[in-house]
């Protein structure tokens, strides 16, 4: 945990960081996410300082183009899948991690994992990673609707029947659209299946 004064002092400059590279509309979801990453901390007994890092950093690299993003993970030799190429949506988080470390010097593993997995999920997902990815997919900026209030509702008692909510929606959204899947989604999505006793079987 880092000293208040250092910390807050982190978040300040963060925050003027992301402000100066995203669009405002990017920005203000940043924030909206880390305020609902601290909320669900909060819940889970997770610590807050990690849990607001995660959120307000998890789309730092989202200003960058796919052509920039996949220059900048050839140059720091982060592995790309050709499934991570296709599907182009998926790439500032992989990157965003890497960028994390660089311009905000987070050291904290946990949160630089749960930026790479906060757009596709992987099975057996720690608890702040869990958050992150729930906490993007339900900040009130995302707006109303029912299946996505029921992620919410649950989200704050259940994180794995929460996470199998969402996958499912959101692997839903993507098919629906015609766009390439990641294996690690769908490997995300059976794992959290059996881990909900409300969840269908998938075939």
């Amino acid at each position: 945990m880092i000293e208040e004064k250092e910390y807050l002092e982190k978040i300040k400059s963060i925050r003027k960081h992301l402000k100066e590279h995203l669009q405002e509309n990017r920005y203000e979801h940043s924030i909206s996410v880390s305020f609902s990453a601290i909320a669900l901390a909060m819940a889970h007994g997770y610590d807050l300082q990690a849990a607001e890092l995660a959120g307000l950093c998890h789309d730092c690299a989202k200003f960058m183009g796919k052509k920039e993003l996949i220059s900048a993970c050839e140059r720091e030799h982060i592995p790309l899948l050709p499934e991570y190429i296709a599907a182009p949506q998926v790439l500032h988080g992989i990157y965003g991690a890497t960028y994390a470390r660089k311009h905000f010097q987070i050291q904290n593993e946990e949160i630089l994992s749960a930026i790479y997995y906060h757009t596709i999920g992987k099975p057996a997902m720690s608890l702040l990673e869990k958050i992150i990815y729930l906490a993007d997919y339900i900040e009130v900026r995302r707006g109303y609707r029912e299946e996505l209030e029921e992620v919410r509702r649950v989200a704050f008692t259940n994180l794995d029947e929460a996470m199998y909510l969402a996958l499912s929606q959101t692997i839903q959204y993507v098919e629906e659209k015609g766009q390439p899947l990641c294996t690690s989604s769908l490997e995300a999505l059976r794992y959290y299946q059996a881990r909900s006793e409300e969840a269908p079987e998938i075939q």
